[in-house]
């Protein structure tokens, strides 16, 4: 056997409990469910969507020519193999825990130590555990002033809640010192509403905490965009507009502020701030909006893409429903492994799509980020979205398009449920 080493699973933020270090004391092992396999040869089947900088593909050099397959892990990088052995190893031990015996008798037991070593076996009490942290969601506001028919806003309104500051200051502290890369201010909202939106720049600024900023831009006034140019932590405007067209605009966002969000735009633009304009919708009107908003926006200097909608885990109805039914176990996803999302009151829950909050995990205050993303209770719910442990019927994710086999942006294809 011979392969490189991977540079995760030690260099990620990881649960204090770890079955790296005692190779000879585990008795029973199971493959970590982050893995995923590549051809040689092949597309990676793996593709991870950013709405701040594109798709991205598993890093990695060409494979050698002896190469049979490749592993990607947390770490996003390829580890060319030569010996289908350790694949076949890790298939077997995918879907359930074996003894270490057992597939030592079969595999040999230099491959299933070195598996353990790398962190492609572990202790089944301990998986899940692991986590990437990429970004802090932070839902500073919880009310937002358009009703867009893509949006579960339209039909259920929150309650106006604000962040206080004391709150957001503890949560800033905390993702800086685990070392998350940017955080966002959204969830359902309009951050720009919120009135402490130059008090967070300010505190995004001591800790050089970058911003990536999601808006309808209707309340982005001349004064807040100078705010983000002078305090240098935006890392990107991000502004939905869905069409170009006043009266299907206000149709398709509830709102008449058109013309602010227009305008604020376009100034955002001429104080070179990074804007992407982003266009929500579906199937030929998506198309046709997509084409004007860029005619508009594209000679003025941002950048104009179609955004991903869904029905936010079967909260949306009529043309949006896509009346997903995942069955069995689960196969995993990106969002409960690398990113944060806190709500208003502080609590951590599990995903950007659960817009009632119902799988909380924990309280900001409790623990340090490392403490709350790898406790019991993270681990448990990040069990059941990567099918370690079966969902219950009502489980949010059974409802979410994430969990459809052939969607693209799929971040984990997970060895036992794409082997």
């Amino acid at each position: 056997m011979s392969h490189s080493n991977l540079a995760a699973p030690r260099a990620l933020p990881l649960a204090g409990t770890s079955c790296h270090g005692g190779a000879g004391r585990l008795a029973r092992l199971q493959t970590s469910p982050y893995l995923s396999t590549v051809q040689p040869g092949a597309m990676p089947g793996l593709v991870y969507l950013s709405d701040t900088s594109g798709p991205e593909v598993p890093a990695g050099g060409p494979p050698p020519e002896s190469a049979v397959f490749g592993l990607v892990g947390l770490d996003r990088t390829i580890v060319w193999h030569d010996d289908p052995e350790v694949l076949r190893l890790l298939r077997h031990a995918a879907s359930a825990p074996r003894t270490r015996g057992e597939l030592a008798a079969r595999f040999g037991a230099v491959r299933v130590t070195a598996a353990i070593r790398e962190g492609w076996l572990e202790d089944p009490a301990v998986l899940c555990r692991e986590y990437r942290l990429v970004s802090g969601e932070i839902e500073v506001t919880a009310h937002c002033n358009w009703g867009c028919a893509s949006c579960p806003v339209a039909g259920d309104p929150k309650p106006y809640r604000t962040m206080p500051m004391d709150l957001f200051n503890e949560i800033v502290d905390k993702l800086a010192g685990a070392g998350a890369a940017y955080v966002t201010f959204q969830f359902f909202n309009e951050p720009t509403l919120d009135r402490y939106f130059t008090d967070r720049l300010e505190v995004l600024a001591v800790h050089g905490m970058p911003l990536a900023l999601y808006s309808n831009a209707s309340a982005l006034t001349a004064a807040k965009i100078a705010d983000l140019k002078r305090t240098g932590v935006l890392k990107h405007l991000i502004v939905n507009i869905p069409s170009v067209d006043e009266d299907e605009f206000a149709e398709l966002t509830g709102s008449r502020s058109y013309r602010l969000t227009m305008a604020n735009t376009e100034a955002a633009l001429r104080a070179r701030l990074p804007v992407q304009v982003v266009v929500n919708g579906i199937g030929g009107r998506l198309e046709r909006n997509l084409a004007g908003v860029r005619e508009h926006f594209v000679p003025l200097g941002a950048e104009v893409y179609a955004s991903l909608t869904c029905d936010r885990a079967g909260e949306l109805g009529g043309e949006y429903a896509q009346n997903v039914d995942a069955q069995g176990r689960l196969s995993g996803c990106g969002w409960p492994v690398q990113h944060i999302n806190i709500s208003v009151t502080g609590d951590l829950f599990l995903c950007c799509n659960d817009y009632y909050q119902r799988e909380v995990f924990g309280h900001i205050s409790d623990g340090t980020i490392d403490e709350l993303m790898s406790s019991e209770r993270a681990a448990a719910l990040r069990r059941k979205v990567f099918g370690v442990d079966d969902a219950p019927d009502d489980f949010l994710c059974r409802r979410c398009h994430n969990q459809q086999p052939d969607f693209p942006g799929r971040d984990f294809r997970p060895i036992a449920t794409f082997g």
